[in-house]
């Protein structure tokens, strides 16, 4: 049922595939002017998306996760996210792989519904070995060193820190492998913004504040859906998400969800706009929300 895969641009693969831009005028309402402005605009942006359920007879996650995370060289098999494995397509229920909360479900809304959104986000939603999902937990993503446990990934190399694996410590911190960390930084920045508390503009249902922080001290699991709740670590999160830039994968991932939610990721298609909103570090940004190169930033003080 597995497969050895190392991972491949899906361009070299597919030379041909087109990627859909977001739809026009999807993003004209962001107001570039402060970093606080371009935070508010773009919540309003991908608030209120389309919720389906986490597991039905009809779509669910499922159904939505084996198209967004499906192998770009077989299209009968997944690609999961941590041991880099291809898996083939078994549904819900298989012993193979489930679904990986990487905003883990323990941090602010344990408890599913058709009133918590967070809980079937596919944005955040990730397939997973399962025996990797077991052992990342609910821990926090953060950095971690050679004395960690390490967990390969499919065709990487063994022994060497960080190198090509996944490492814990087994009680407080989930290093993902070097290929994924941008993807799953930018599934936690996206968390932060999409919910900032209130309720969903369509159904009128409660939705958390869920905040990145780098206090581990705030990040504790709730024992039922809370109003507020945290996850980390907020520094090394955006320093992964420079260090493993936006691909062709994660376009097309994108893309998968939207057309199923309704919201896009913005870090995806914008990948400049996360510094600014959460540091303050700003290049500069035109009409067209695309950095100029070659030229000097400019910065705010973020509160």
């Amino acid at each position: 049922m597995r497969a050895l895969l190392m991972r491949t641009s899906i361009a070299l693969l597919f030379p041909c595939m087109v990627f859909a831009d977001p739809p026009a005028g999807y993003y004209d309402a962001v107001d570039l002017s402060s970093p606080a402005a371009m935070r508010s605009t773009l919540h309003d942006v991908i608030d209120d998306h389309q919720r389906f359920p986490y597991t039905a007879g009809g779509t669910d996650t499922w159904d939505i996760l084996e198209q967004a995370d499906e192998d770009p060289q077989d299209s009968a098999n997944i690609l999961d996210v941590y041991m880099n494995a291809s898996y083939e397509k078994q549904g819900g229920g298989n012993v193979y792989y489930n679904r990986e909360h990487t905003w883990p479900k323990s941090y602010g809304f344990p408890d599913d519904g058709w009133g918590n959104y967070p809980f079937t986000d596919c944005h955040q939603l990730m397939l997973s070995d399962v025996g990797y999902n077991g052992a990342r937990g609910n821990y926090p993503f953060g950095t971690c060193d050679a004395l960690c446990a390490e967990y390969a990934t499919e065709g990487g190399t063994l022994g060497v820190y960080p190198g090509t694996s996944n490492w814990t410590d087994g009680s407080s911190v989930w290093e993902v492998w070097s290929e994924r960390k941008g993807d799953v930084a930018r599934t936690q920045i996206y968390m932060d913004v999409r919910y900032e508390g209130g309720v969903h503009g369509g159904t009128g249902y409660a939705e958390p504040d869920l905040i990145l922080t780098d206090d581990v001290g705030l990040i504790q699991t709730t024992g039922s859906n809370a109003s507020v709740a945290y996850m980390g670590r907020l520094s090394v999160l955006l320093q992964w998400h420079r260090d493993d830039p936006v691909t062709d994968e994660e376009r097309l991932r994108n893309d998968i969800v939207a057309s199923y939610q309704g919201n896009r990721n913005p870090f995806v298609d914008h990948p400049e706009w996360a510094d600014c909103i959460f540091e303050g570090v700003c290049g500069l940004i035109f009409a067209d929300g695309f950095e100029s190169e070659g030229l000097s930033s400019w910065s705010f003080a973020v509160e």
